[in-house]
């Protein structure tokens, strides 16, 4: 690797580690902190242990990594507080370092290489553990910066019901090991498992929790062999441990996740509480952009089409953009990068997707952890749902296409209700932004203009449900690689885009599909389509017949225009009805 540029440079290929394992046969080894894992190195690890003697033994119970004594390399799991707590130095001043934390671009020397004095790096490799909170929150301590917090802060409803949770663990003797933490709407409390004796480990202090889902309800979440327990399996072995003791949360029926109709525990006593409190009215923040003037936060913005209308290639632009910091399109800044671009895509096999992830220039992204994606090669669709909020944390979701991921009718309100809920959902639960993918209307490849309502098939819905919403159509259809595509937004909420409508362009071959702004003094404007045929001639009248009698149907001008002797068929008819209905100018040819 050059100088300076391993953090960048740093891979999990094999055949780039062989190949530069031949460039350079002595060479030590650096291993750098990724989306996945983090490192905690000492050069007194008797000194960090004394530190830390006051917690559980099993919090170093880890692969340990070192070529001298007393120093050594802690090996953990990232989790959602790893990542807010960024790298750590406790210097001594006078002495060697108590620790470094190297969570982010740092370089630690790995197993197999040699010291200057001679000795080996060796590990003792384990099971490697997400870092446990409470060793986390020591490490903030010894270094002088504060516990890396949770970005959401609890709700009065959350406070009652996290409350009512910690009377409940205290009246059965449940002991906790950790404190309230949150990822995205649900809030975690570790305890001792009831169950610990059938744990085949010890994985972190945080391994079995008790959960609140806001507006979901209770939960009990172990990581071990009881992990098919649920919330009333441990709350009823709690009870048999302790007959004598009974616990009631306000004398309601607590929710229990997983069950089909909840009751709330808590009963609304201030009808005010219904509300919003005027400081969280006021104190909410404006729209801010991720992409400027195209991609706001925590938006749900649709990109609409008719099939084969270059949807899937605006959106792994898109992707690149967010992955990479360079502006969409060449026009568009990135203002803030999201964690990860998720990209769900069960119509394309992964041959055919993955060329286009080459060819756009997302493949070093995906190695990054930058870019993930799911094709139809994976089994099943992945539902919505499954997403969980670790995954979501900070991410754009983009789903390619939507229809796929319906259950039920795209025509049907109550159905494509009950899709929108899944897609706030994802935002809920810590989505940077959602990005769906759906198909227009087939009136769409013929209309005149875009709106709303043509460029989103299906029920109202779902055009309700979209903060911001992009309509795409090619400018001439006979030439797939060489015309532009025509953008323009349909449904911006809260922000005027600049430009709203405009021209985007490739350089006319189908192996590189980076899209770029079409620069132009004159507001773009969509082509007008012209229709074909007209081999009699008689398209000029027939449209004028069309005009003075356009309160008939189709069928039945169909049939007027043939005893005149033009014969024309009823989609034909329909068509230029349509496009009279729009507005717009009817022409032949």
């Amino acid at each position: 690797m050059a100088t300076g540029d391993h953090f960048d440079a740093a891979t999990t290929d094999a055949e780039q580690i062989r190949l530069w394992a031949q460039q350079e046969p002595d060479a030590n080894v650096g291993l750098c902190p990724d989306e996945n894992f983090c490192f905690l190195e000492t050069d007194d690890e008797a000194a960090l242990r004394a530190a830390c003697a006051d917690l559980p033994p099993e919090v170093f119970d880890t692969t340990r990594a070192g070529a001298n004594p007393n120093r050594c390399a802690f090996y953990y799991r990232q989790t959602m507080r790893t990542r807010k707590a960024g790298n750590m130095t406790a210097s001594r001043e006078g002495q060697e370092n108590l620790f470094e934390f190297k969570q982010h671009r740092m370089i630690m020397t790995g197993p197999g290489s040699i010291h200057k004095n001679g000795n080996v790096y060796k590990a003792d490799w384990k099971m490697i553990p997400a870092m446990p909170d409470v060793l986390l929150n020591r490490l903030c301590e010894l270094y002088g910066a504060p516990k890396p917090g949770n970005t959401d802060v609890m709700s009065e409803d959350v406070k009652r019901q996290t409350e009512l949770l910690d009377r409940f663990l205290a009246t059965y003797e449940v002991p906790t090991t950790g404190d309230w933490f949150n990822k995205g709407k649900q809030w975690y409390r570790p305890i001792e498992c009831p169950w610990a004796d059938v744990h085949e480990n010890e994985s972190g202090p945080d391994s079995t929790c008790v959960v609140y889902t806001e507006g979901g309800g209770y939960g009990f979440d172990c990581k071990h062999r009881c992990s098919e327990k649920g919330w009333k399996d441990f709350r009823a072995e709690l009870e048999i441990r302790f007959p004598e003791r009974r616990f009631s949360f306000n004398g309601a029926t607590e929710p229990v996740i997983g069950t089909k109709s909840p009751v709330p525990v808590v009963v609304v006593t201030d009808w005010r509480e219904h509300y919003h409190t005027a400081d969280e009215l006021l104190s909410a923040p404006p729209v801010s952009f991720l992409i400027e003037n195209f991609l706001p936060v925590q938006s749900i913005t649709g990109i609409a089409a008719p099939v084969g209308q270059r949807k899937s290639l605006i959106a792994l632009n898109v992707a690149h953009a967010l992955c990479t910091g360079e502006p969409l399109f060449g026009k568009f800044p990135v203002v803030r990068k999201p964690s990860r671009v998720l990209y769900l895509c069960p119509e394309m096999g992964i041959q055919s997707f993955a060329n286009r992830v080459r060819n756009i220039g997302l493949a070093e992204c995906a190695r990054a952890g930058l870019f993930y994606a799911r094709t139809m090669n994976m089994p099943d669709v992945l539902p919505l749902t499954a997403l969980t909020p670790e995954e979501l944390d900070g991410a754009v979701v983009i789903v390619d296409t939507l229809i796929r991921y319906i259950e039920g009718d795209e025509s049907s309100s109550q159905d494509m209700a009950k899709l929108a809920k899944q897609v706030f959902r994802l935002i809920e639960n810590g989505a940077a932004a959602v990005i769906p993918l759906h198909h227009s209307k087939k009136e769409t490849k013929e209309a005149q203009e875009l709106t709303l309502e043509n460029v989103l098939r299906g029920s109202g819905e779902l055009g309700a449900a979209m903060t911001n919403v992009w309509g795409t159509r090619l400018q001439d259809p006979e030439k797939e690689y060489e015309t532009a595509s025509f953008l323009k937004n349909v449904k911006p909420r809260d922000y005027k885009p600049n430009p709203k409508a405009f021209e985007v362009k490739g350089d006319g071959t189908e192996d590189h599909p980076r899209l770029c702004f079409v620069e132009s003094d004159a507001p773009a404007v969509l082509q007008q389509r012209r229709f074909a045929g007209n081999k009699d001639g008689k398209d000029d009248p027939a449209i004028a017949y069309i005009k003075a009698n356009a309160d008939k149907s189709a069928r039945v001008l169909s049939d007027e225009l043939l005893e005149h002797g033009i014969k024309r068929s009823k989609d034909w008819v329909w068509k230029r009805k349509l496009a009279l209905c729009s507005g717009a100018q009817m022409v032949s040819g």
